[in-house]
């Protein structure tokens, strides 16, 4: 099978198209024919090295964490998926091999949803990891409640652009950050309040608004945005936050500790997430779709931090659905 990966950690050149061989899948498993493979950073965190001591790997490494397809083989005691059912799901791996740049990956099939018939390849690719990410940081970790106020950084992200749209229908009040160039886009998901997390007086902006501070920040990167907002927190605020290499100043602002979420991989939470997105309340939001050869780029650009939403890459030559 073609796939992209990696026999060395680096840069976007590190990325190579291979032919691997077909992967083994366990009884718990099935194997997934991509249609769409999903670019998220912890992807090039992976590429550079920043996880390899967190992470055991094997090279050549198949990059890739959430795709959508359709099922080409099912292990022996799987229930509930056959050959031809269209799915998407989030391959969270103990070992990183193989991975969603490839036209063939396995997923322990409790990983995995069924793709609802509405939603194209593309946005269920985009739904995963993100919405997983977003859906445990602001209802499991910080628990957020109707009528608090909640301030997301990286608003415009993936992550970002769903937690504002979720944290709106569960009746909170959103303060989201973003860079001026997507303030229209993030105000259009619902958001109270826009700010530039690179003003100096962002803050400020927000306090003159909110006096209080905020009950929740769920913070996409560490950092200026993380450690400006701190004016903002009081003893009650969760925070909770996404970068996997924070520093010890990010892990304290002020009088809170800041929580980190390492999200995990649930298919029936994946069904409710694809429900809401069904319905019309949450609107995966797709910055660009790639070929997978050009992965590199891909990486590229989700390394800018100045994308609106996912980054894709299509593995199979079209979309059926």
């Amino acid at each position: 099978m073609k796939a992209i990966a990696i026999n060395d950690f680096g840069g976007p050149e590190q990325l190579q198209p291979v032919e691997r061989p077909m992967p083994p899948i366990t009884d718990e498993q099935v194997l997934v024919a991509v249609h769409v493979a999903a670019v998220n950073p912890i992807d090039w965190r992976i590429r550079q090295g920043q996880l390899k001591q967190f992470v055991p790997y094997e090279f050549p490494v198949i990059l890739g964490r959430e795709v959508s397809g359709t099922v080409a083989q099912v292990g022996a005691a799987v229930r509930g998926f056959a050959v031809g059912d269209a799915v998407f799901g989030f391959l969270q791996q103990r070992l990183m091999h193989w991975g969603g740049y490839a036209e063939y990956v396995p997923i322990e099939a409790a990983k995995l949803a069924h793709k609802p018939a509405s939603l194209s390849f593309e946005q269920a690719a985009a739904l995963p990891v993100a919405g997983h990410t977003a859906w445990q940081s602001l209802f499991e970790v910080a628990k957020l409640q109707p009528g608090e106020v909640v301030l997301i950084t990286g608003a415009a992200g993936g992550v970002g652009s769903l937690a504002v749209q979720l944290a709106c229908h569960a009746g909170a009040t959103v303060i989201a950050s973003a860079s001026p160039a997507n303030h229209d886009f993030v105000r259009s998901l619902g958001a109270a309040l826009v700010v530039d997390y690179q003003a100096p007086d962002f803050a400020a902006t927000i306090a003159a608004r909110f006096p209080a501070g905020v009950d929740v920040i769920l913070a996409a990167f560490a950092g200026v945005s993380l450690q400006g907002a701190r004016p903002l927190v009081h003893p009650g605020t969760r925070i909770v936050l996404l970068s996997p290499v924070a520093t010890e100043q990010d892990m304290q602002i002020g009088p809170v500790s800041s929580q980190i979420l390492i999200a995990r991989a649930d298919g029936a939470q994946l069904e409710q997430i694809a429900q809401l997105a069904v319905q019309g309340r949450l609107r995966p939001q797709i910055a660009a779709v790639l070929p997978l050869e050009e992965a590199a780029r891909a990486h590229a650009m989700s390394e800018s931090h100045h994308t609106r939403g996912k980054i894709l890459l299509r593995v199979a030559p079209d979309d059926p659905a």
